[in-house]
């Protein structure tokens, strides 16, 4: 009998404040996947994971709402939920970071705790934007991975090192094998790129050496290649 009694509710929660608790894990959720956005400008966005976010949000408020101060029903919850299974697949980790963003901002809206919502969510997103607007992070975008596919007769690595003085400040070679049962010889090196010089300029530069197959440079996601 006492398990039953502590399945009903511990604290009763008015219309009021259900709709207050909503409408404010609505609008938190809205905020986060605003700056979502901005700071994911330079990339194909997920428009599902955005929507997710916001239903995330307003379900995580409302399921505080049911749990209240009962443990017992908390944990009847987690095993309700415990059969939905997710396959989506999320390829950025800032994508998660973002979900329990959303998840945390939808608590605090739902037990009432208007304070650590606003004070709470407003603080990390103005924060996130100070760090988009810095560029924290992020790669120097003269730095590219270089791979070089030669055809593996008397070329050796010093033919390419007087180009490489040409069209870059620093190089730093990072491995040496052979590809397609030893019909290549693969060079991979770490580069920064002089002022001035285009990795578009850097590729037709290379592919211009006796002997060299096939040229590639990888900036972040974006990859050139002749």
């Amino acid at each position: 009998m006492d398990f039953l009694n502590n399945l009903t509710p511990a604290s009763a929660v008015s219309a009021v404040e259900v709709v207050a608790n909503l409408i404010l894990a609505f609008i938190l959720g809205i905020a986060v996947t605003i700056v979502y956005r901005l700071t994911n400008r330079n990339r194909a966005l997920n428009y599902s994971l955005i929507m997710t976010m916001i239903i995330l949000a307003m379900v995580v408020a409302l399921v505080m709402m049911v749990i209240g101060n009962s443990v017992a029903r908390a944990f009847s919850l987690v095993g309700a939920l415990s059969i939905i299974r997710f396959r989506t697949v999320v390829k950025d980790n800032r994508d998660i970071a973002y979900v329990f963003f959303a998840l945390g901002a939808g608590m605090a809206a739902g037990v009432g705790n208007y304070e650590i919502a606003l004070f709470g969510v407003g603080i990390i997103l103005v924060l996130l934007l100070i760090l988009d607007f810095v560029s924290f992070g992020t790669a120097t975008r003269d730095l590219f991975l270089l791979r070089l596919q030669t055809i593996p007769t008397d070329m050796s690595e010093s033919l390419f090192m007087p180009v490489f003085a040409e069209i870059f400040r620093s190089h730093n070679r990072l491995s040496t094998k052979t590809v397609k049962m030893g019909q290549y010889v693969e060079y991979s090196f770490l580069v920064r790129l002089k002022p001035g010089v285009t990795d578009e300029q850097a590729i037709n530069r290379l592919t211009m050496i006796e002997g060299m197959a096939r040229v590639s440079m990888i900036a972040e996601s974006n990859e050139a290649e002749a």
